[in-house]
């Protein structure tokens, strides 16, 4: 396949592919299989954290609809995010499936169970408990758990899980030495930075001040919502677009209206774009990151930084060969217009939109 006339760094180029890699990044060809028609080509998103979209969630274990769903809006690979729920749900999510035309699930997180009380957020706290190493290897293909490291136990937990899996910090009450004890043991990343974990303040920076000194990823959750726009420029400018990672967690009322849904077997009240408990606690969002991208340049982030924060950023997290337009690479791609509406989704060199 030759993609032409592809907008790249403010030049028309050919993106060549092969066996679902791209080959080459060259010259402007004169034809090809794809026509960009001058539009922007970025590559495609990486949601590490997302619970579900257009009424289908994680927890129900379809995932030939959600691979298909997140595809249609520019997410081409996919972490699918778990709540904290009986061993028996957990096992049908990580013994079901997972390979279907789409977004490639590239393994699951687990938010939870491994989390603390005090900030549950939108978790159901009758499955809330303590850490433990042969519990979690019983679950197959887990890339990235969320945990909070003042749990018993934890810290010993993190430095073993930590060799095979992405551990990060949230849904925690841990101070600034608990935090910088858990990234010294191997945890890489705070789960959506200040939502649920102790705010920064100036004399106990916390998870947030640990992050930042111990140089680790942070994700964020940009749909106007959850973080006020200062805070999300605080937030880039405090962690950079190398380690600051957009994510959508996205629930499964997304691209749907006003209503009463499910989540984590909690209800889940959706109003104006909001979805949040009965108590009125956020539960998570009700945007594609593909809109968390648009959100972040509407409130200043430079559009190359918001592009990378939610591709190339979340592929170095995980350690895989995605999320650059570079020869080598995954052919996962996007055709963006110029009103940046999605026109074309590729994904392993194939169209799938």
């Amino acid at each position: 396949m030759v993609i032409y006339n592809a907008m790249l760094n403010e030049n028309l180029c050919s993106i060549h592919i092969a066996d679902g890699k791209i080959t080459a990044v060259g010259e402007n060809t004169v034809t090809g299989d794809i026509d960009a028609k001058g539009y922007r080509v970025i590559p495609g998103l990486i949601d590490v954290h997302t619970h579900g979209i257009l009424g289908v969630d994680t927890m129900d274990a379809d995932f030939e609809s959600l691979c298909r769903f997140y595809a249609q809006n520019g997410t081409t690979a996919v972490l699918p995010t778990t709540m904290t729920m009986d061993d028996n749900s957990l096992q049908m999510v990580c013994n079901s499936r997972s390979t279907f035309s789409g977004a490639q699930i590239l393994g699951f997180h687990f938010e939870g169970p491994y989390i603390s009380e005090k900030y549950k957020g939108a978790q159901n706290e009758k499955y809330i408990k303590n850490p433990s190493v042969d519990e979690f290897l019983q679950f197959k293909n887990i890339k990235m758990i969320t945990v909070a490291p003042e749990k018993y136990g934890c810290i010993d937990f993190i430095k073993e899980i930590s060799k095979n899996c992405v551990v990060c910090i949230g849904h925690t009450d841990c101070d600034y030495e608990t935090a910088s004890k858990a990234i010294e043991n191997g945890a890489k990343c705070l789960t959506h930075i200040f939502n649920a974990m102790p705010a920064l303040h100036h004399r106990k920076p916390g998870p947030i001040g640990a992050a930042f000194d111990k140089n680790i990823y942070a994700q964020i959750i940009c749909d106007g919502l959850h973080i006020s726009p200062t805070m999300v420029r605080m937030a880039y400018n405090l962690f950079g677009e190398n380690r600051l990672v957009l994510i959508s967690d996205s629930l499964n009322c997304t691209g749907l209206p006003d209503g009463k849904y499910q989540s984590g077997g909690l209800e889940v009240f959706l109003k104006d774009g909001e979805a949040r408990l009965k108590d009125g606690t956020l539960a998570g969002s009700s945007f594609t990151l593909w809109q968390c991208v648009k959100k972040a340049v509407d409130i200043g982030i430079p559009f190359e930084s918001a592009v990378k924060m939610a591709s190339e950023t979340p592929a170095k997290l995980l350690g895989i060969n995605k999320g650059k337009i570079a020869e080598g690479y995954d052919a996962d791609l996007l055709i963006i217009d110029d009103d940046l509406n999605i026109s074309s989704v590729i994904i392993s060199g194939e169209v799938f939109k």
